[in-house]
């Protein structure tokens, strides 16, 4: 199936590794330009080995940068651009804030969690939208975690974050729906990456359990009685990136295996 991404310029968010990776690697296979950034600079120039291997080095455009940070936004959009003449794709992806009982949070750790992800979304949006409003032409599209639809003691930030993602940019997605440009969230459940098997040690470390009993608890409760592949949420993300998606927008798509249910 042709997604129609040909030419088309996608910028992803925490793209050097695990899901952010894989979406990346998802557009480039359906020939969209990719710009990737993250603030491991080794990290970053691997995923951009990786990517110029299944397109080309022209097609990639790899930038160092925090995304917490506003001017490293302004200069990823204007980098992009100024490379591809256009911006038509935005991933964001969602940060791992701190993790801890609630009522212990400062306001620092507050503000530094709603930095990462809820202000990182929104104002990449922001300078995004100006082009995507010029061609006439755009798609929006945010990576969440499961934590956005249920909680786990010590993911308060997490949640808060999340929720007032998919609060704001379904009021977006009304607003920009004039100018063709769709905005939606993806959820994705337990995926094999690195992080995910890096919480399963910790927690394995803290309670004093073997990390394969923990990983085979997590699995016993996905329907599909497996993990997600980074692949497969990489090709949900590229479908709605795509033609094939253009009358879903303001919705929220959830790739966990069945754990969660549907959003009404």
């Amino acid at each position: 199936m042709d997604l129609g991404l040909r030419d088309r310029v996608a910028i992803v968010g925490g793209s050097t590794r695990g899901i952010g990776l894989a979406v990346a690697t998802a557009l480039a296979r359906e020939g969209a330009s990719v710009a990737i950034c993250g603030r491991d600079e080794a990290a970053l120039r691997r995923a951009e080995i990786e990517l110029a291997r299944i397109s080309t080095q022209h097609r990639v455009l790899a930038i160092p940068a925090d995304l917490s940070q506003d001017r490293d936004i302004r200069r990823v959009v204007r980098d992009t651009y100024n490379r591809f003449d256009r911006v038509g794709i935005l991933v964001t992806h969602m940060g791992r804030p701190e993790t801890g009982p609630a009522t212990e949070f400062t306001d620092e750790a507050v503000t530094a969690a709603l930095e990462r992800n809820l202000y990182s979304a929104i104002r990449l949006s922001r300078e995004v939208i100006p082009h995507m409003k010029q061609q006439h032409w755009g798609r929006i599209i945010n990576l969440l975690s499961s934590s956005s639809q249920e909680f786990v003691d010590g993911t308060a930030l997490s949640s808060l974050s999340q929720l007032a993602i998919m609060g704001f940019f379904r009021a977006l997605a009304s607003e920009l729906a004039p100018f063709n440009i769709t905005v939606n969230n993806v959820v994705s459940g337990p995926v094999e990456t690195e992080l995910f098997r890096s919480r399963i040690e910790e927690r394995a470390e803290a309670e004093g359990q073997p990390a394969s009993a923990l990983m085979q608890k997590a699995v016993k409760h996905i329907p599909l009685g497996r993990l997600g592949r980074p692949e497969e949420i990489g090709d949900v993300l590229a479908f709605l990136a795509s033609e094939r998606s253009s009358f879903v927008t303001g919705t929220t798509l959830i790739a966990d295996g069945g754990i969660l249910p549907g959003i009404p």
